[in-house]
C-alpha cells in the first residue's frame, strides 16, 4: 500500500528531473561564440561611433540638466573628459569581449559602464539600448569564453565545447522578445489606420525606383499588416527546422529596410547578427566544415568534461525557479501600461522598457510659466538654455520628463533666489496626426506634484479623434484653432501670455 500511494508522486518527481535535465543537457558552444564575437565587435562599434559623431557629447557634455530616471537622479555624466574615457574603455572593453581575453572581467566591467550610459538621461533612450543592456548581463553569467577565444588558448580558462541548453534558449529568449512584444504592442487601432507609420514611408519618397510606391495605399496597407504578422511570427517560423532559412532571409530584409527607414544606429546589424541563435548550435562548424565532436557524444557528456553541468543539475531546481521567474518578468512587465489609464502613446505609462516601436509620433508646443505665491507675479520660463537640442526635440513627448523639468526649474530658483515658486506648463500635443490638444492640466502646479510610478490625474485624457488626413498647421498657429480653458493663473498677468512660436517646438517619433 505504501508503494502504491507514493507510485504517482515519484512518477511527477521522475517527469520533472526529466524534463529539468534535457534543460540542463549539453549543446554546441559554437552559434554562441558567434554571438558573443558579434556583440562585441558592434558595441566596440557603437563606443566609438558615439565619440567621433560627437553624439555622447551632445548627450551627455553639452546639457546642464539630465532627465534621469525615477530613483536613480545620483547617476550623473562624468566632469571633464571623464566620458570619453568612459566611452573609450567601453569600446575596449566590448573587443575584449568579442575575443574573449580576460572575458569575466570585461563583460562585468561593461556591463556596468552600459548600464550608467543608459541610466544618464531618459531622452536617449531606445528599446535596443534596453536590449543591450539586457545582453551585456547575460553575457556575464554565461561562460562563452570557453572556446575560440584568448583565455582558452591561454589556458585562463578550461576549453570546453559545450555547454548547458538553457544557456542558448535564454539568449534565444531575449533576442525574441522585440520581436513579438514588438508584434503585441501592435494591436492598437493607430496602428491599424496606418498611423504614424504611413506618414513615415511617405517621408522616405525619395527612394529610387520603390519610394513612389510608399504612397499608394495598398503598400501602406501591406506594410502595416506585413509589420504585425512579421513581429508575431518570425520567432516560431525561426523555431521550425523547415522555414528557419527563408524567415532569416525575410529578417534580413526587414531590418536592412529599417537601417534606411529609421535612424536607429546599430540595432538592424546586431538583430541580424544576434537571429542567428534560432539556428542549430552546431551551426558555425557546419558553415565553416569545421569538425567537432558531436555534442552528444558520449565523450562530451563524461562529467570529468563536462563537470559545469553536471554540478549544476545538482541545484537543478534552483535554477529552473530562477530562470522561470526571470523570464515570467520579462513577459508581464512590457504589459504593465494596461494598468494605467489611457492609451500609452498619449500618457507614455508603461511605454518605456516594453518593445512598443513605431507607434507614436508627437509634435509638441509648450510653454513653462513660474509663479511666485507670495505676490502672484508670473513670469514666463525657457528651458532652451538648459537643454541640448536632442533633449528639446524628445522631452516634451512624455508627461514624465515635463514634470522632472518642472522640478528642476522649481530646485533652480529655490537656490538662485531663495524662494519657492509655483510651476506649470502649457503643453499642446499632437498625437499621430491628430488636431493638437491640451496633455496635462495647465493649472497643476508641477513642483508639488511628486514623481513616480503612480497614476497621473494631471494628465489630461486624449479626447480628439484620428482624423483621415493628418491635421497639418503651423506650430505657432496652434493656439488658434485650440481651446485653451481659462488659466487662473494668467488672469492678473495678460503679459506672461505669448505666443508658441517663441518656445522650440517638439517632434517625437519612436
Amino acid at each position: 500500500m505504501l508503494n502504491a500511494k507514493n507510485e504517482f508522486p515519484a512518477r511527477r518527481e521522475s517527469r520533472r528531473n526529466r524534463l529539468l535535465n534535457v534543460r540542463l543537457a549539453p549543446v554546441d558552444i559554437a552559434s554562441l561564440v558567434v554571438f558573443r564575437m558579434g556583440f562585441g565587435l558592434i558595441a566596440a562599434w557603437w563606443a566609438v561611433d558615439y565619440m567621433l559623431r560627437g553624439r555622447m557629447h551632445a548627450a551627455y557634455l553639452v546639457p546642464k540638466f539630465h532627465f534621469t530616471y525615477y530613483g536613480f537622479d545620483w547617476i550623473q555624466p562624468w566632469p571633464g573628459s571623464g566620458m570619453y574615457l568612459h566611452f573609450a574603455v567601453l569600446a575596449l572593453m566590448a573587443v575584449a569581449i568579442a575575443f574573449g581575453f580576460y572575458y569575466r572581467a570585461a563583460t562585468i566591467i561593461f556591463a556596468i559602464g552600459l548600464t550608467y550610459v543608459f541610466l544618464l538621461d531618459r531622452t536617449n533612450y531606445q528599446n535596443h539600448y534596453y536590449l543591450l543592456v539586457l545582453i551585456s548581463w547575460l553575457m556575464v553569467i554565461l561562460p562563452l569564453h570557453q572556446d575560440f577565444s584568448v583565455d582558452a588558448v591561454s589556458g585562463l580558462t578550461n576549453r570546453r565545447l559545450t555547454i548547458p541548453k538553457w544557456m542558448l534558449w535564454l539568449t534565444r529568449f531575449h533576442i525574441g522578445m522585440p520581436y513579438f512584444f514588438g508584434g503585441v504592442a501592435k494591436f492598437e487601432a493607430d496602428w491599424f489606420a496606418g498611423a504614424p507609420f504611413r506618414q513615415t514611408l511617405q517621408a522616405n519618397d525619395w527612394w529610387p525606383l520603390i519610394g513612389p510606391l510608399f504612397r499608394q495605399e495598398p503598400i501602406v496597407q501591406c506594410a502595416i499588416w506585413g509589420g504585425l504578422l512579421f513581429d508575431l511570427s518570425i520567432v516560431p517560423l525561426l523555431l521550425w527546422r523547415r522555414t528557419r532559412i527563408p524567415a532569416y532571409l525575410i529578417c534580413v530584409v526587414f531590418h536592412l529596410m529599417n537601417s534606411q527607414l529609421f535612424d536607429i544606429h546599430i540595432f538592424p546589424w546586431f538583430m541580424i547578427i544576434a537571429t542567428t541563435v534560432f539556428f542549430e548550435p552546431d551551426w558555425p562548424s557546419r558553415v565553416l566544415h569545421v569538425r567537432r565532436r558531436s555534442a552528444n557524444s558520449k565523450t562530451l557528456t563524461n562529467p570529468q568534461l563536462m563537470p559545469s553541468w553536471r554540478e549544476m543539475a545538482g541545484r537543478k531546481k534552483i535554477v529552473a525557479a530562477l530562470l522561470f521567474a526571470y523570464c515570467l518578468f520579462h513577459c508581464v512587465w512590457p504589459l504593465r501600461h494596461h494598468l494605467y489609464p489611457g492609451p500609452a502613446s498619449w500618457t507614455e505609462q508603461g511605454h518605456f522598457f516594453a518593445w512598443r516601436m513605431m507607434l507614436r509620433g508627437k509634435m509638441v508646443g509648450f510653454r513653462y510659466f513660474l509663479t511666485d505665491p507670495r505676490t502672484g507675479q508670473t513670469q514666463q520660463v525657457d528651458p532652451r538654455p538648459t537643454l541640448s537640442h536632442l533633449q528639446m526635440m524628445s522631452f516634451g513627448r512624455d508627461p514624465e520628463m515635463i514634470l522632472h523639468l518642472a522640478h528642476h526649474i522649481a530646485a533652480e530658483h529655490l537656490r538662485q533666489f531663495g524662494t519657492r515658486v509655483e510651476v506649470r506648463a502649457l503643453v499642446l500635443t499632437s498625437l499621430n496626426g491628430r488636431k493638437p490638444q491640451l496633455q496635462i492640466d495647465p493649472n497643476a502646479d508641477l513642483a508639488s506634484i511628486p514623481r513616480g510610478f503612480h497614476s497621473r490625474p494631471w494628465i489630461l485624457p486624449l479626447t480628439e479623434p484620428l482624423p483621415e488626413t493628418p491635421w497639418i498647421v503651423p506650430i505657432s498657429q496652434w493656439e488658434q484653432h485650440v481651446k485653451i480653458p481659462t488659466l487662473t493663473f494668467l488672469q492678473q498677468n495678460s503679459g506672461a501670455r505669448s505666443a508658441l512660436k517663441n518656445v522650440t517646438p517638439v517632434a517625437a517619433l519612436e
